[in-house]
């Protein structure tokens, strides 16, 4: 009788021995997967925020971009509008010399006509004078 107990408590504890182990086991799965559900996780995790970073990055580039090609426009728009200024007052220029030369000309043509109207009014005077002076004579 005490072989056959020893027997059964022997082969009940290779049972207990061996549900323990299955169980051990089983645990040791589950708790590969729970580690692996939670790398991935954070992995996702720091994925997402990297995705974060990046997008974060590129609205910041594309504002500066942005920024950066509305101050080329203001530059351009800005040197082209310098560049007619440039061009008018070139032309206001232009038309300031040509409006003093055809001041000078019609100075000169006043000056002229004032020298013919002197020589006339001097030739007037001088017929009048000799009239007069050749009227008593005569009478």
């Amino acid at each position: 009788i005490n072989a056959e107990y020893g027997k059964q408590w022997y082969q009940r504890r290779v049972r207990e021995a061996t549900q323990l182990t299955l169980r051990v086991n089983a645990l040791k799965t589950s708790l590969s997967q729970a580690i692996n559900i939670a790398e991935q996780s954070t992995l996702h995790k720091l994925e997402l925020a990297e995705i974060l970073q990046i997008s974060e990055l590129q609205t910041k580039q594309r504002r500066s971009n942005e920024l950066a090609t509305s101050d080329y426009r203001i530059r351009e728009v800005k040197r082209v509008a310098n560049a007619k200024l440039r061009s008018c007052a070139d032309i206001i220029q232009e038309r300031e010399i040509e409006h003093e030369r055809d001041i000078r000309k019609l100075n000169d043509r006043i000056n002229k006509l004032k020298l013919r109207c002197q020589n006339k009014e001097e030739v007037i005077q001088s017929l009048t004078n000799s009239d007069r002076t050749q009227s008593p004579a005569s009478t």
